[in-house]
């Protein structure tokens, strides 16, 4: 049987054959990131490996590569020479060095027909520098991780199929292809559910699959999801609906016509539903009653299903409050305004943001309830929040808490100094037992505290032992004029052998069951093959049309 690095090494061939068939249809030759591919994670010296295919009438004479991080570039260049082979210039460096753990890099290669010049680019990324010696690679898959359970790691491929990774067999089963991310939206993002997954993309569409089966529900904002329930708030934010995947019925649960105030909910394992607007005073409980009545606009509630907690911000100070199962509220200090993410509940314990005047401090209040002051900082500290899963993820079942501070990730612990485990990059989650770290496409479990360290190699991510040339890199800072705009990713064509969600019907039945053509069979491989990443348009759309001229020929 096959590892998933396996399969990875076999879906990178089995693509970079298809590019070379493709390139040989342009006009103009094809750039490609062979490896280390977007969304990896780099702790070692590896090697970056760019390559330029030639078409059936030109080839590259130049190509270079520019890799970005924040405050510096590291580039390189390769001439074909007399004694260069014809058809593919290829481009190996080692650049990444030049990186400190914690940046997140974009690569620009570009390259040229005529000697000594470039003339043409793709942009690709991101890469990741995480070279912490307290994270050990889990599991690695074929582009960026959504969420993960005890048996399934959920991820989205640079050319939007998502996939399915089972952890214990290592097979990848590719379910869908969603619609390209446009520019300036928030990127797709999901969760796993007991029935497959709901997927919000970046046009605003919700999807959800329930045992092989896929449903677009509606356009709007996906906004919790926890078990067999998600709630989702309208395109316009004038209304709310709580949707049950088993049954694939929404139901109305909140409308204000006009209305510009944020809608927060959160989602017990039980069902039941929490939630706040700025236009009330207290937390909802669904069909229940209400919990507070403060003045400012409420932030998130959130519950872990035994209490519940929220936080009351006038602008400048956000008022955080805890509401215990026997009807108790506990008044737990007042932060800087600012992070509307500050609370975290989970097993009875609650971890907070207090101000010490200056900045804000992480605080945990235990089960039996006593408070522990766990960072002590000059500069503020947050909670480490993602998606769908705001206020549960950084409490470990002992009250441990995980927060960032200055770019970097620590585990905060009554009576002890906060320990350092990596950068603030990707997200930490305390699940089944250890504290996990979930960044581009890798899985990583935290070494427990006083634990040998792991070897530095298990983190190295990409290729290694390429035999070649190796170019040199130039490092250079970014002028200060230059930071604030990031090259712009290009265009990524969607693979056609999946079942493409943006040909979805909307389901209208909001209080019934889907109509007729709201839905779509799942397809499922194991061990697919992965598409390429960020890359020219055109080269992408040879490749669409090389895999529709084959699909053709078998018809």
């Amino acid at each position: 049987m096959r590892d998933s690095r396996t399969l990875i090494s076999f879906a990178a061939a089995s693509l970079l054959s298809l590019t070379a068939a493709a390139a040989l249809a342009q006009e103009t030759p094809l750039l490609y990131l062979s490896s280390p591919r977007p969304h990896t994670v780099i702790s070692g010296n590896v090697p970056l490996d760019v390559r330029c295919f030639a078409t059936s009438t030109q080839e590259c004479q130049r190509l270079c590569v520019e890799v970005r991080g924040r405050t510096q570039t590291a580039s390189a260049c390769v001439d074909r020479t007399p004694s260069t082979p014809p058809g593919t210039l290829m481009l190996l460096t080692r650049p990444f060095p030049a990186f400190e753990s914690g940046e997140e890099l974009t690569l620009t290669i570009s390259g040229g027909v005529s000697a000594g010049s470039t003339s043409f680019s793709a942009t690709y990324g991101p890469l990741y520098i995480e070279r912490s010696p307290k994270l050990v690679a889990v599991h690695r898959v074929q582009g960026a991780i959504l969420d993960f359970d005890a048996d399934r790691v959920l991820f989205l491929n640079q050319l939007q199929p998502l996939g399915i990774l089972d952890r214990a067999s290592q097979q990848v089963s590719w379910l869908a292809t969603l619609p390209q991310d446009p520019p300036g939206s928030t990127p797709t993002y999901g969760a796993l559910t007991p029935s497959g997954a709901a997927i919000q993309s970046g046009y605003g569409r919700i999807f959800t699959s329930v045992n092989g089966v896929w449903t677009r529900i509606t356009s709007g904002r996906l906004d919790a999801v926890n078990g067999d329930s998600l709630v989702w708030v309208t395109e316009d934010g004038g209304g709310a609906y709580a949707h049950t995947l088993s049954t694939g019925r929404s139901r109305g649960i909140w409308s204000r016509t006009g209305s510009d105030s944020p809608f927060q909910a959160d989602i017990a394992a039980s069902g039941d539903i929490f939630y706040a607007t700025y236009e009330e005073p207290f937390i909802r409980h669904l069909l229940v009653g209400t919990l507070g009545d403060h003045p400012g606009n409420l932030e998130r509630p959130i519950t872990d299903g035994t209490n519940v907690a929220g936080r009351w911000s006038d602008g400048s100070t956000s008022s955080s409050f805890l509401y215990t199962a026997d009807g108790e509220e506990v008044a737990l200090g007042d932060s800087i305004a600012g992070d509307p993410a500050g609370l975290l509940l989970h097993a009875g314990h609650a971890g907070f943001l207090r101000s010490d005047g200056d900045v804000n401090q992480v605080w945990l209040r235990t089960p039996d309830g006593e408070l522990h002051q766990l960072s002590s900082f000059e500069t503020s500290s947050q909670f480490d929040q993602q998606k769908l899963r705001i206020g549960h993820d950084g409490i470990s079942d002992s009250g441990e808490v995980v927060f960032l501070n200055e770019g970097k990730r620590y585990i905060g612990r009554p009576g002890a100094p906060p320990e350092e485990i990596s950068s603030a990059l990707g997200h930490a989650r305390w699940f089944d037992g250890s504290w996990y770290v979930t960044l581009g496409n890798t899985l990583f479990r935290v070494e427990a505290a006083g634990a040998a360290a792991p070897p530095v190699a298990a983190l190295r991510a990409g290729s290694k032992g390429l035999e070649g040339d190796y170019k040199e890199v130039v490092v250079r800072p970014i002028a200060d004029e230059a930071l604030e705009e990031e090259p712009a990713l290009l265009r990524r064509h969607g693979s056609d052998a999946l079942p493409a969600l943006s040909d979805l019907e909307e389901a209208t039945g909001l209080a019934g069951d889907a109509p007729d053509g709201a839905q779509a069979a799942a397809g499922c491989s194991a061990g697919g093959s992965a598409g390429p990443g960020g890359g020219g348009a055109a080269a992408f759309a040879a490749l669409a049309g090389l895999a529709l001229a084959r699909r053709r020929r078998r018809a």
